[in-house]
């Protein structure tokens, strides 16, 4: 399969990388470090044009500025209709939140709402197969100043990579979180 993922370059995106890559699939990343920017309409558009053949495509990369919001709409866009195509889009248990620890992660909270939204909107539409994985506090950059338990990367990757590669059930949205819900902010 091909598969192409937005944020492969740590985190759970590495690990998903990772992951496909170890089973042999042609997988192909996305990041800024590798010159894509997701908030730029030019390289989204770029990272589409490569994806039109992709077989899975993994929404990951997160973005302050929407660039993940406008990447999920930009690629149903490109595969409506197509029952073949599967989507995973990586959003999170602060969509739960109304107000948060601190602004950034309220904006964070709002950025995944939108994205909840578009796909609970869609759920009756079949093609792309789109996966939502609505995780808790998982051990990346994004939760440094976060303590307490948290989902291990490597976990969660195999976990998507199998629910992605399923073929006999159709998984449409999922919430995934530690054991204990004990995080809070380390300040």
């Amino acid at each position: 399969m091909k598969v192409r993922i937005t944020g492969h370059t740590r985190g759970l995106g590495k690990s998903l990388y990772n992951q496909f890559k170890a089973l042999g699939h042609d997988v192909k990343g996305y990041s800024l470090s590798t010159g894509y920017d997701i908030n730029s309409q030019e390289d989204r558009q770029k990272i589409i044009a490569d994806c039109k053949d992709a077989d899975v495509f993994i929404n990951n990369a997160w973005s302050e500025y929407y660039g993940q919001t406008k990447m999920l709409i930009d690629i149903i866009a490109c595969w409506e209709g197509d029952k073949t195509k599967r989507l995973c889009n990586i959003s999170s248990k602060a969509s739960f939140n109304d107000t948060d620890i601190n602004e950034d992660l309220e904006r964070y909270g709002e950025n995944k709402r939108e994205q909840n939204k578009i796909i609970e909107d869609r759920i009756r539409i079949y093609g792309p197969h789109i996966l939502n994985v609505i995780l808790g506090c998982t051990d990346t950059r994004l939760s440094e100043d976060l303590e307490g338990d948290k989902l291990n990367p490597d976990d969660v990757s195999k976990w998507i990579v199998d629910m992605l590669l399923c073929d006999n059930m159709y998984f449409q949205s999922v919430t995934i979180d530690a054991k204990q819900l004990n995080y809070k902010s380390k300040q």
